[in-house]
């Protein structure tokens, strides 16, 4: 999915405000962000800044993979989607007691949206979101392969 113009203009704005530490200074006290998530402002600034430097590059080769290989690419987009899932699941969902169980819910997340298992995390929610979104587009293209002659 690419940004708009507009978007990566907005992007690039509020990259530029995030602020730089200086290399020779000493580290400040860390951010809410380094409180919380571990990584600083200015690490996610920079992070951010260096994948949108590559984001072509990285969405061409995804996008050549998708289309040379798509029944690996859902299966393995499932797969790490459960994993994930799973993590996200595993000591706070009862109905997540293993790889399975998450893997059957993210399945079917990716086919028709629900299941008799529903996430209780937010990391869980976000991830069964991502799924429903790529998901169907994956499906698409592996069932929409060109014709040969």
């Amino acid at each position: 999915m690419a940004l708009t113009a507009e978007q990566e203009q907005a992007l690039t704005d509020l990259l530029r405000r995030l602020p730089a530490a200086p290399a020779s200074t000493p580290s400040p006290a860390p951010d809410l962000l380094q409180t919380w998530l571990g990584v600083s402002g200015a690490d996610l600034g920079a992070g951010l800044q260096a994948l949108l430097a590559r984001k072509a590059q990285v969405e061409t080769r995804v996008l050549d993979w998708v289309g040379r290989n798509p029944l690996e690419a859902a299966v393995q987009f499932l797969g790490a989607a459960a994993w994930a899932f799973y993590r996200a699941e595993q000591n706070a969902n009862p109905r997540i007691a293993t790889y399975t169980d998450a893997f059957y819910y993210i399945a079917t997340c990716a086919s028709v949206g629900y299941a008799d298992i529903f996430a209780v995390t937010q990391t869980g929610r976000a991830i069964a979101a991502l799924v429903m979104i790529i998901g169907p587009a994956l499906t698409n293209r592996l069932l929409d392969q060109p014709r040969r002659a």
